[in-house]
């Protein structure tokens, strides 16, 4: 007994050096995507001839058990083990993303999943965090020595999981890496030049992606043109967002929600919208804006190079997506199908955000001499 006490005492004091904030706002996220599941699931079911009215929102918040499991798991982490799991899941998720491109099964025209019957898979996923995990890695071992060739490294991993991502296709994932790896370059110091070059490259590639990916092609063009059928999703996503007003229509209310496709998943920000209004939409963006700033201002002062830039790397995934998937619903970008971490319906996605953040929470958790200066406790 004294043993399990001693045990018990140990992880305690663990816990206590996760940062509170953090901690706070991956439960109030966790719980978000299952209310707001909760209130898109009835249609969702309904649309797809699901007599289980809750379906989707039990196995959301199945998922969220679990999400729950792999953060603390991933927090539990040392430093160095966060970046041996993260080597380990790329080298096992980039080929499986390759694969999927070609054995995948087809959903809408891509190919992303392995369908296992009770549950599927997409790759992609856990490839992000663990992707820039081994950038952090190689970048933080580019500045410890200016001839090691980690950026270029890091370019080439790039390149490999952008071909795999295009191929299935998903324009919106690559766009999201690069994304992430753009501030993690400027971090490790790499000259301006280059950055404008690869500024350039990715330009050149926006515009080939445009005019050699059909569906990519069709989605720009009904962004700049909201109008006939191609924009039935965005523009159903703005009118329940615009029905929902300033406090919402109650949860279970939203009628707008049975007719918008993929409401619990693409566009639950905008169901959100609809049955709480504006205050709680507001106050979700709010939720990833402290993450934002507090993770990164966690980052900007850890001693370790690598600790430093894959904590600011996955803190960029998490706020970025969102940020995206909260964009396309409100019109403000070309639809990508694109999770908001947390509280869009899907194993997988859950399972990556919460990897993600679990490496957070152990890479900024108050650890002696992690910190440029001590931190208090209650910080």
């Amino acid at each position: 007994m004294s043993a399990i006490a001693d045990r018990f005492g140990m992880a305690m004091e663990r816990v206590r050096t996760y940062d509170r904030t953090l901690i706070v706002i991956a439960l109030v996220l966790f719980a978000a995507g299952i209310l707001f599941s909760m209130a898109a699931s009835p249609a969702a079911t309904a649309r797809i001839r699901i007599e289980e009215a809750f379906y989707f929102a039990a196995r959301q918040a199945a998922y969220a058990a679990l999400g729950l499991l792999v953060m603390m798991s991933a927090a539990a982490l040392e430093p160095k083990q966060v970046r041996r799991a993260g080597t380990i899941l790329l080298a096992l998720c980039l080929p499986l993303a390759a694969l999927a491109a070609l054995f995948g099964t087809e959903i809408k025209g891509a190919q992303r999943w392995f369908d296992f019957g009770l549950f599927s898979f997409q790759p992609s996923e856990i490839l992000k965090p663990a992707l820039i995990v081994v950038w952090a890695w190689m970048l933080s071992e580019s500045m410890k020595q200016p001839k090691f060739p980690g950026r270029l490294v890091s370019l080439g991993l790039m390149a490999l999981a952008a071909a795999a991502l295009l191929a299935q296709p998903d324009v919106g994932q690559t766009a999201l890496l690069l994304i992430c790896l753009a501030p993690m370059l400027m971090l490790s110091g790499i000259a301006l030049r280059y950055l404008l070059g690869g500024g350039a490259l990715a330009a050149l590639g926006a515009w080939a992606i445009y005019s050699f990916y059909p569906h990519a092609r069709e989605r720009v063009d009904t962004w700049l043109n909201p109008e006939g059928d191609a924009a039935y999703q965005v523009n159903r996503a703005l009118d329940a967002i615009a029905a929902g007003g300033v406090f919402g229509r109650g949860p279970g209310e939203g009628v707008i929600k049975r007719s918008l496709p993929d409401a619990h998943a693409d566009f639950v920000f905008a169901v959100a919208a609809e049955e709480f209004g504006l205050i709680a939409s507001l106050g979700l963006i709010a939720v990833f804006f402290v993450l934002a700033f507090r993770g990164l201002s966690r980052a900007s002062r850890l001693n370790d190079g690598f600790e430093q830039l894959a904590a600011a790397g996955l803190v960029t995934l998490l706020v970025a997506q969102a940020a995206i998937h909260i964009g396309v619903n409100l019109s403000l970008l070309p639809a990508k199908g694109m999770t908001l971490p947390f509280i869009s319906f899907g194993g997988s996605s859950m399972i990556g955000s919460a990897l993600a953040f679990g490496f957070c929470l152990s890479l900024l958790r108050d650890r002696p001499g992690a910190y440029l200066t001590p931190l208090r406790r209650n910080y």
